[in-house]
């Protein structure tokens, strides 16, 4: 069960930039904490689908359906690449630099940063291996009872959510420190740099890496 193994396991597989924490950043740089923390939602919003999908016995088709897993994966690395466009074709909302508790991220901005953390999170068929072996690994003899795997779940999901939160305020705080326009024009292109790097990545990607 909930052990010091199984938190540093999840911690370790968190911490590691991927998809979802690159996007979290991006939005983070382009709209502020505000847009951060709705992205986490969206994100977790992901990994509940994603456990859903695990116990109704579905999201072993990515591992077990070549089509299945190509279709996530061709999914999330669409979006990727889209968010590296949409980041340069934006790429002045960088160097804005409204104070963070102003009315300025609107309905439309907010539902965007959720829309990006949830759908990065629902296409990356590496998720189903959280739910499919690690979870699994710290059940107790004999498979446990649902709210084992609920208990455990909820546990990786709050630790994900708790490190992103982390990295939002860290990425808030730099976005406000180096509120030099240039600096964070250059840094719009790297972090579009970055998300395309992950969306061809990502394309590329075989099920034999799960």
């Amino acid at each position: 069960m909930v052990n010091g193994a199984f938190i540093a396991t999840v911690f370790a597989m968190v911490a590691a930039p991927g998809p979802s924490f690159m996007v979290l950043v991006n939005e983070t740089l382009r709209f502020g904490r505000g847009a951060g923390l709705v992205t986490i939602l969206g994100s977790s919003t992901g990994l509940l689908m994603w456990a859903a999908t695990s116990a109704l016995g579905l999201a072993a088709l990515t591992q077990t359906s070549e089509l299945v897993f190509t279709v996530f994966k061709l999914t999330g690395a669409a979006y990727l690449c889209y968010l590296a466009v949409m980041t340069v074709r934006n790429r002045r909302d960088f160097a804005r630099q409204p104070a963070e508790e102003s009315p300025a991220r609107d309905a439309a901005t907010l539902w965007r940063s959720y829309r990006s953390g949830l759908v990065t999170s629902a296409a990356n068929p590496k998720m189903a291996t959280v739910y499919l072996a690690l979870i699994p690994q710290f059940l107790p003899p004999g498979g446990g009872t649902p709210a084992d795997v609920v208990t455990l779940t909820a546990v990786q999901i709050a630790i994900s959510a708790g490190w992103y939160a982390v990295v939002v305020a860290l990425v808030g705080l730099a976005r406000r420190l180096f509120a030099v326009p240039a600096v964070q024009l250059g840094l719009a292109w790297v972090s579009a740099a970055v998300l395309l790097t992950l969306g061809l990545r990502t394309a590329v990607m075989t099920s034999s890496t799960l």
